[in-house]
């Protein structure tokens, strides 16, 4: 015979615990800033792309990365800043990456970062994050549509394009 949940000794310890290191009950919510981007339709192209994220890099005098989650139809559904870093790097968690993915319920991700030198070669670090967040896209089945660094005077550098996607 079974014993159900509430006949088993664990579940004493929920009624009448036992003092310990305590477990946190947690939730996660999205939080929508009032700032807005407005979106231009589907982010089919790179450059297309690199115009809609130019705002938010446009004075920034360090590096940074940001996340767009997509939808299906490539339409952007949200945008945050994941990392900042310094005036020649940034370090940047993957799983920061996709968390806002996940929560944005987004269908696929670009990822945009800027060179404040204003030259849009790609470091070594820059072609590694690359690979990493697609290999990562792909275990999640939410693909890395693009990763585009942007330099200076609307020059950009596309991953996709490259062919490296």
């Amino acid at each position: 015979m079974r014993q159900s949940i509430r006949d088993r000794e664990s579940w004493r310890l929920i009624e009448y615990p036992v003092p310990g290191k305590p477990v946190s009950i947690v939730h996660l919510e999205m939080v929508r800033e009032d700032r807005k981007l407005y979106g231009m339709g589907p982010m089919k192209n790179p450059e297309k792309a690199a115009v809609f994220a130019w705002p938010v890099f446009e004075k920034a005098d360090r590096e940074m990365v940001a996340v767009v989650s997509l939808d299906a139809r490539m339409e952007p559904v949200s945008l945050e800043i994941a990392a900042v870093g310094g005036i020649d790097s940034c370090t940047v968690d993957v799983r920061s990456i996709f968390k806002h993915v996940i929560l944005s319920n987004g269908s696929s991700v670009i990822c945009f970062h800027n060179h404040p030198s204003g030259n849009t070669a790609p470091s070594r670090e820059d072609r590694d994050m690359t690979r990493r967040l697609e290999k990562c896209g792909e275990i999640l089945g939410i693909p890395l549509a693009d990763h585009i660094i942007l330099g200076a005077n609307g020059r950009y550098y596309s991953f996709r394009e490259a062919g490296l996607l």
